[in-house]
């Protein structure tokens, strides 16, 4: 029997949680990639959880209810450091806060010195600066005295009295909490008003980087479970809030992730890093002497030699000869059709831009004038404003929509022949690799002001002429050609005996929801991923590994050696990553992308390919990633570390299934997990793109994780159409095996445990699917708060009503005590129908503060009204079982009625508009004029008691109904003068999505129908 939940045994999650810091906090984690923990820079791994909720989540999990917030936040790291001048404080950045003491009895103080002073002075002059600029605001706008953030920076910019200040006075030095909500409340502001400030509007480092370590003792710690670790953010965190630690994934690339992330930063520290560093050159300099030649510089092109010429014909002792060479930076492809018409070269090009960084470029394809079996070649451009020389159109593209465009005949190429060449099955042949570009960097004189060469004053370059980079763009030669020719020819040469040695990843792709992108377009086998070049240098650092390891597990030892070659094994993993087919050329950035920019295999128009040899690029630039990304990791852990003194680390990982783990009954304290988010993403598909490469190094030092030729699928929680052989059967498999993850769940956890469940997911139906398992596996859902935390830079959330926000679901094991089911109804309005209203009505009110967006709104919504479930269950209707899609449709109803009421201030109520304008002010409200899932305009539309009917045109209001016009149908025609016999539908379905109709009826929009 489970212990009842009592008012004392309720926890921080449950009840005072403050997920508006904690959302704001998990924004700016992920709003720079630059900035991101480094974590996200070991290795790929697919919607990686931030750090800063994966600890809120963990901890909040843990103290009771009552806990003071304040202080919760300070344990995130969320903490500002602030002198106190005659009673004002004042935050000090992270190089002030660096010379901060403590006296005896442990209170902190910082000593004026001449810096503090300058400091002190530099902080009143940037308050008076915004006290200026505030009253300027206001003066131009009156009605800006009433705003709440211009009044709360206006406060926070009072002037210091300072004058009496002096050097060897001690100021009292205070620890408080951040307040990230308001520095994103600052930002959001500033934008809005067109003004920026350069100020860090937050006062203290990203939370993370602050986030201590804690020392728990040994007989205090718990253990801490995650069933579906992935990438192992919930696991770190657990480890540095000093508890035990169990982690497990079916996945091997994860669970590989696992050991690199938790247990060997904390086995071998710091120190890890010049091993790493040290066998890592070696396996360069193995590779180098092999394949440098395939990578040929030029001399400089004509123009760039003139470009050279013209900057130093003024300069002494300058000579443009010593400048005269390129170092080549990037390759760039794209993929060439023959024309069915014509039978001309048809390079498929979805742009001509090569750069918008700095000096733009473009490229211009230039055919040969023939009317047949033309060819074609490729001039980079300089634009002039937003226009080529020749005023060519850098926007100009040759593929659009799948459908190819011939550059000599201007007759279009249909998408079904360009999907028949990639796989080899057309007449004309098979489609090809075009190299169309190079892009490589130039040096030139810095000059001065008169137009002389810059030179250093002092150290080793003392006398030499400063210079600096000039990226340019050129059209390859036949060196470069040949190279590609020779790294075919010798690829040829190596195969047969790398095939025999099983070093090729020549394993099927096997047909998925994902990897169907790929065999579309004639990818069969994982080493068609590549170009000949790519592959052979992938293949010649997986055998100089291989013949690495020996000498590294002889002279580091078994489990020191076994990292290393785990970390040298993530520099292939790198380079696959960024060096493949499946790259692409970042023109606004000037740089090279990873395959999975996109949770998926989406064959590339164009691709870009990296100089495998170079200095600071390919493998170099790989294991500079990874040495940074583990110093990073063990920088984070490395307290927890020192105080192991070399015992192994309070962590266990598992590579198995979620369902079946072993662990005895009743022996974890919390589960903290971020699971599979139904068909989000495709975890095995994806990493296979890894596993088949991993294998070949690795399998004899993880003995049973790699025994698979690829990755388990059969026992993955996720729904893959594809796989199971339709969306029906997907469903079921997703939830019989999601069931069983939730009741192995319930098996382990002890009766007064927690499960906490993060979810990003806006789809009704992945919703029930989660909570359907969770409440018919004796979950009771005991909170459920929302936490933004996806990028808004994200390629899935942009331009697409998406949701922003995870929603933290606290769960606890039900007590299976209730004879009779609840009823919905109820009397008198007493059922539980009544109380989902009334808690999402709640639910609302505590969410307005947070200014979620719609989509989250509705998604926190959903939460409310299946925890009113699960607290009931089981719920009936009369005869008929209420299902968790019922609950969130009148979760739906009442946030419908939200929308229409904010959105004409009290005016209206639902049942007063006809069902289009029903539906069209809600679905507005919630998802602007972005596209939309069907399935939620479905669910809405049931919500309101209103019917969707597919009608493209023609039809007239009758009753509760809407006309949807399905975008294939309404290609086909629709009706003879449709505006007279009835409307045209107001939405068009495409695909799973609905958008709103380029143009409305005349009819329609002069009509009363409002």
């Amino acid at each position: 029997m489970a212990k009842v939940v009592t008012g004392t045994d309720r926890r921080l999650i449950e009840a005072g949680f403050p997920c508006h810091q904690v959302g704001a906090e998990t924004q700016r984690e992920r709003g720079a990639s630059s900035a991101l923990p480094p974590l996200y820079f070991l290795h790929v791994w697919w919607a990686r959880r931030p750090l800063t909720p994966s600890r809120a989540a963990i901890l909040a999990s843990l103290l009771p209810a009552g806990t003071d917030p304040d202080w919760f936040l300070r344990q995130l790291g969320i903490e500002k450091v602030q002198a106190m001048v005659n009673g004002e404080p004042w935050t000090l950045d992270e190089k002030m806060a660096g010379r901060v003491s403590f006296d005896h009895e442990g209170a902190e103080f910082l000593v004026v010195d001449d810096m503090v002073l300058r400091a002190l002075e530099n902080e009143q002059a940037r308050r008076l600066s915004n006290l200026k600029m505030i009253a300027t605001l206001k003066e131009k706008n009156p009605s800006l005295a009433k705003d709440y953030v211009l009044n709360r920076w206006e406060k926070e910019n009072r002037v210091l009295v300072a004058q009496s200040i002096r050097i060897g006075q001690r100021l009292p030095v205070v620890r408080s909490p951040g307040d990230p909500y308001w520095a994103k409340q600052r930002i959001e502001w500033e934008n809005a008003s067109g003004i920026r400030t350069k100020e860090d509007k937050y006062g203290y480092p990203r939370a993370y980087t602050q986030a201590q370590c804690v020392e728990v003792p040994t007989d205090q710690q718990l253990t801490i479970f995650d069933p579906t670790a992935g990438g192992g953010s919930i696991p770190f965190e657990a480890l540095r809030l000093g508890h035990k630690v169990m982690a497990n994934d079916l996945n091997p690339v994860a669970a590989v992730i696992l050991y690199a992330t938790l247990d060997y930063p904390l086995r071998f520290g710091p120190g890890l890093v010049n091993d790493i560093e040290h066998w890592g050159r070696k396996l360069r300099d193995r590779l180098v002497p092999k394949i440098s030649d395939l990578f040929p510089e030029s001399p400089l092109p004509e123009d760039e030699g003139d470009i050279l010429k013209k900057r130093v014909e003024n300069c002494l002792e300058t000579d443009s000869s010593s400048f005269d060479k390129e170092e080549l930076d990037a390759f760039l492809y794209c993929r060439q059709v023959t024309c069915p018409h014509c039978g001309g070269e048809a390079p498929l090009l979805n742009t001509c831009w090569l750069s918008k960084e700095g000096e733009k470029w473009g490229v211009r394809i230039v055919p040969d004038g023939r009317s047949r079996d033309g060819t074609v070649r490729f001039e980079p451009y300089r634009l002039i404003g937003d226009r080529g020389p020749q005023g060519e159109d850098p926007n100009f593209a040759t593929v659009e929509g799948g459908v190819g465009l011939c550059i000599h005949c201007r007759q279009a190429i249909s998408a079904e022949e360009i999907k028949a060449q990639a796989r080899g099955e057309s007449p004309l042949g098979r489609w090809k690799d075009r190299l169309y570009c190079l892009v490589a960097v130039r040096r030139q004189p810095k000059l001065d002001k008169n137009g002389q060469p810059q030179r250093y004053r002092s150290g080793a370059k003392a006398g030499e002429i400063k210079t600096e980079k000039v990226r340019f763009f050129r059209a390859p030669n036949e060196r470069d050609l040949e190279a590609l020719a020779e790294a075919e020819r010798m690829l040829a040469e190596h195969w047969p005996e790398w095939e025999k040695q099983g070093l090729i990843p020549t394993e099927s792709i096997p047909k998925g929801h994902k990897t169907v992108e790929p065999l579309r377009v004639g990818m069969t086998r994982w080493c068609d991923m590549f170009t000949p070049r790519q592959l052979l240098g992938h293949l010649i650092l997986v055998e100089e590994l291989n013949r690495l390891e020996p000498e590294i597990l002889k002279e580091l030892g078994e489990e020191r050696g076994r990292a290393v070659v785990t970390y040298l094994q993530f520099v292939i993993d790198k380079v696959i990553d960024y060096n493949s087919r499946q790259t692409l050329w970042e023109y606004t950035r000037g740089i090279v992308k990873g395959n999975f920019g996109r949770h998926d295999f989406s064959p590339k128009w164009t691709f870009g390919e990296m100089i495998f040899t170079g200095p600071n690029s390919g493998a170099a630039w790989a294991l500079s990633q990874v040495i940074d990304a583990y110093a990073g990791i063990a920088e984070l852990v490395k307290p927890l570390h020192e105080r192991l003194g070399g015992s192994p680390p309070p962590v266990t990982i598992r590579c198995g299934t979620a369902a079946h783990t072993g662990l005895p009954d009743s022996s974890v304290d919390l589960i903290c997990m971020d699971p599979p988010y139904y068909n989000n993403v495709q975890y095995a598909e994806l990493s296979d793109y890894f596993y088949v490469w991993q294998r070949r190094t690795l399998q004899d030092l993880y003995p049973g994780i790699f025994r698979r030729r690829l990755t388990n699928k059969t026992d993955e929680s996720v729904a893959n159409p594809v796989r199971a052989g339709s969306v029906g059967e997907a469903d079921r498999i997703y939830e019989c095996l999601a069931r069983e993850i939730f009741a192995e769940s319930r098996r382990v956890l002890k009766d007064e445990g927690l499960m906490t469940v993060m979810f990003t997911h806006k789809s009704q139906e992945a919703w029930e699917k989660l909570t359907k398992s969770l409440i018919e596996n004796g979950w009771e859902i005991t909170s459920s708060f929302p936490v933004e935390s996806e990028s808004a830079h994200s390629l899935r959330i942009m331009g697409y009503a998406a949701a922003a926000s995870s929603i933290f679901l606290t769960c606890r094991k039900r007590v299976e005590n209730q004879d009779t089911p609840a009823t919905w109804l109820g009397f008198g309005g007493t059922g539980v129908a009544q109380r989902i209203r009334e808690a999402v009505r709640e639910g609302l009110e505590e969410f307005s503060v947070l200014r979620l967006n719609p989509v989250d709104e509705m998604v926190a919504c959903y939460g409310r009204a299946l925890q009113v479930l699960s607290e009931n269950w089981p719920v009936m209707d009369g005869d008929e079982p209420v299902s968790p899609i019922r609950a969130m449709n009148e979760a739906s109803a009442v946030v419908a009625q939200y929308q229409v009421n904010r959105m004409t201030q009290g005016r209206l109520k639902v049942d007063d508009l006809n069902p289009e304008a029903a539906m069209a002010v809600t679905l507005y409200g919630i998802f602007g004029l972005a596209e939309f899932p069907y399935d939620e305009a479905l669910s809405l539309s049931r919500s309101l008691n209103i019917r969707l009917e597919s009608k493209a045109a023609g039809y007239r209001i009758e009753g509760r109904m809407i006309g949807v016009n399905d975008e294939q149908g309404g290609r086909r025609g629709r009706p003879k003068a449709g505006e007279e016999v009835g409307y045209f539908a107001p939405w068009c379905a495409g695909g799973q999505n609905c958008a709103w109709p380029g143009r409305r009826s005349a009819v329609r929009s002069g009509s009363k129908n409002r």
